[in-house]
Parts: structure tokens; C-alpha cells; sequence
């Protein structure tokens, strides 16, 4: 038995490199972790897709919300529909206003849409209050009525 297991160790101990087996294991657990790697990659890259375009889905909204309450405030009940170019894609705005309790008040909602597809990317619920507009309408009106009055008197002065 003596001889058995000297000639055993002798000969496990001339043996250089690897077996079969543990090649096979060693790329069996080599590409179990590359797939997971690359799966990990995939998935990381797909979220920061969707992450930028509802981003831009935002910001197209909000510049819709910024010309609401400068520019274009409505003064009645509407809807409007439109298309923005924002970060290399071609988007589509719905926007709808109606009233609200308050006569001073019309409720908007802004939806943004990736064009050709069927679900909205973001949505703006919120008030928007009309008397402001009405009422600085109203002081340009009086500002510009004393500008042109005074203006007539300083003509007449100077005849």
C-alpha cells in the first residue's frame, strides 16, 4: 500500500497543467460572468435611453409651460396641438384648457409624446390664472392712453 500511494504522489507531482475538468469549469464560470456583465451593461444603457428621453419629454413641456404663462395665455376654453424638435427628436404637445370653479382660473393639461408613438412621455396637470393677463392689459391700456395725452400736451406746448 506503501508503494501504492509513494508512486501515486510521484506521479501526481511530475503532472504539469490543468484537467479537462477544471478547463471546463473555470470557462463555465468565466462565461456565466461575462453574460451577467454584459446583461448588466445592456440593461444600465436601455435605462439611461429611457431616462434622456423622458427628460426631454419634460423639457419640451415645461418650455410649453413657459410660453402659457407669457405669451400664448389663453383667455377661453381651448385645445391646441403642436410638434417640438428636442434633443434629435421630432415631439408632439397636446394641450387643453378648461374651466374651473373659480371664474379666475382655467385648468390646463400639457401631454408630450415621442412622435409615431401611442403613449404620452409626460404629462402637466395645473391652474393657470387669467385675471393677470386681463389686468396688465388693462394698465398697458391706461399707461399708454397717459403716454399719448402726454405727448399731445408737450406738442402743444411746443406750437
Amino acid at each position: 500500500m506503501e508503494k501504492f500511494l509513494m508512486k501515486f504522489l510521484v506521479t501526481k507531482s511530475h503532472q504539469k497543467g490543468f484537467s479537462l475538468i477544471e478547463i471546463v469549469v473555470a470557462l463555465l464560470i468565466l462565461s456565466i460572468s461575462v453574460i451577467t456583465i454584459y446583461n448588466l451593461i445592456i440593461s444600465t444603457s436601455l435605462s439611461t435611453q429611457e431616462l434622456e428621453k423622458k427628460y426631454l419629454a419634460k423639457e419640451v413641456a415645461s418650455n410649453r409651460l413657459a410660453l402659457i404663462n407669457t405669451i400664448e395665455k389663453p383667455l377661453k376654453p381651448t385645445s391646441r396641438k403642436g410638434e417640438a424638435m428636442m434633443g434629435g427628436f421630432q415631439w408632439q404637445w397636446e394641450e387643453s384648457f378648461t374651466r374651473n370653479n373659480n371664474e379666475q382660473f382655467l385648468e390646463y393639461e400639457i401631454l408630450v409624446k415621442l412622435e409615431n408613438q401611442e403613449e404620452y412621455g409626460f404629462m402637466i396637470l395645473a391652474s393657470i390664472f387669467l385675471r393677470a393677463k386681463q389686468d396688465f392689459l388693462e394698465e398697458d391700456k391706461e399707461s399708454f392712453a397717459e403716454k399719448v395725452y402726454r405727448s399731445e400736451e408737450h406738442t402743444s406746448e411746443l406750437q
